[in-house]
């Protein structure tokens, strides 16, 4: 999808476009007009033998890569392979060592192959960490380049202590946040905990929702769960053990929200330049038939900006949605 066309051509147009918003009659803070997804460029299909079967679909899709231009894609089954968007070619990846559900979460991380696999020497300085929550176990993988075999292959990580946790609930889909290139922090419905890549070792840490990271603000952004805000920043972050919670101060809320529209994902995508796009999926309930829902995705492009007065700024620029439902966000 080209994000472009869901920005001004300048930050002066978007505030001139908020404000005469403002000035109608229920006009700000109010979504895009519908349309449809653009046409695919890419399709995938799961491996199969012969007809389909119960663990064949899609479970995870991540981008991979120093350029962020390769694109792994994991089914049910176990079977991964990898995406160049640039010389448009596929090449296969060894199986996983356990399948994985679709409720299962990947991260690539830069500069994390030398933490994955001893011995490292390889430019492919790169490792892709997959996991799969469910109610009562955990699986937790690397794929790593191995310097002395010559090949990619996939590694299994020390369990997270989710179930040690008494009032630990399994999430219906845990969130990755990457912090310091080193950490991997995994958020459940009761709390989060970090992995050192380095150390391999796991750490319980507070984190209200998942943040991303921002260099040129040097703060954490996320989208929060509850309003009346939607976009905040996290300060003081911090994955040490029995370090302090961080300080939650928000910044803006994209759009208000109709009341027979319900969110059912949320996922928050840096553009770079202080650009983001926010990605809302949701289903609005039928009128006619309260059975019967359809599916909605909303992408909204925004600016954050320093603000002497209240630290940060949000500036909405368009919004777009769409008559479809959204898995994955890359």
């Amino acid at each position: 999808m080209d994000v472009s066309k869901l920005f001004y051509p300048s930050t002066a147009e978007a505030l001139e476009a908020e404000a005469i918003a403002k000035k109608k009659k229920n006009g700000a803070n109010k979504i895009g007009s519908m349309g449809s997804l653009p046409t695919p460029s890419i399709h995938y299909q799961p491996f199969t033998l012969s007809a389909p079967k119960p663990c064949s679909s899609i479970c995870a899709l991540a981008l991979f890569g120093e350029s962020r231009n390769k694109i792994l894609c994991s089914d049910m089954a176990g079977h991964t392979s990898i995406y160049n968007t640039e010389l448009r070619s596929f090449m296969t990846m060894p199986e996983l060592n356990f399948r994985k559900g679709p409720n299962s979460v990947a991260v690539s991380i830069p500069g994390a192959s030398a933490h994955a696999m001893s011995n490292f020497d390889n430019d492919m300085d790169h490792s892709l960490y997959i996991m799969d929550n469910h109610a009562n176990w955990c699986c937790f993988e690397v794929l790593a380049y191995d310097p002395v075999e010559e090949c990619w292959c996939w590694r299994l990580l020390p369990e997270p202590p989710f179930f040690q946790d008494r009032e630990y609930e399994a999430p219906l889909k845990p969130c990755f946040t990457v912090v310091d290139n080193t950490k991997i922090c995994v958020s459940t419905t009761t709390a989060t905990y970090s992995f050192d890549t380095v150390t391999r070792e796991w750490n319980k840490v507070v984190l209200p929702f998942k943040p991303e990271y921002v260099p040129e603000l040097g703060l954490c952004l996320g989208i929060s769960d509850g309003g009346p805000y939607d976009l905040c920043t996290l300060d003081n972050l911090s994955t040490a053990t029995g370090s302090s919670p961080p300080v939650v101060r928000h910044v803006g809320m994209e759009f208000e929200l109709p009341e027979n529209w319900s969110r059912i994902k949320r996922a928050l995508v840096n553009l770079g330049s202080l650009r983001f796009c926010i990605v809302n999926g949701y289903t609005i309930e039928n009128e006619q038939d309260e059975c019967d829902f359809n599916p909605v995705a909303v992408f909204t492009g925004v600016e954050v900006l320093p603000n002497s007065e209240r630290g940060l700024r949000m500036i909405k620029h368009k919004s777009k949605c769409f008559n479809d439902f959204i898995n994955f966000v890359l």
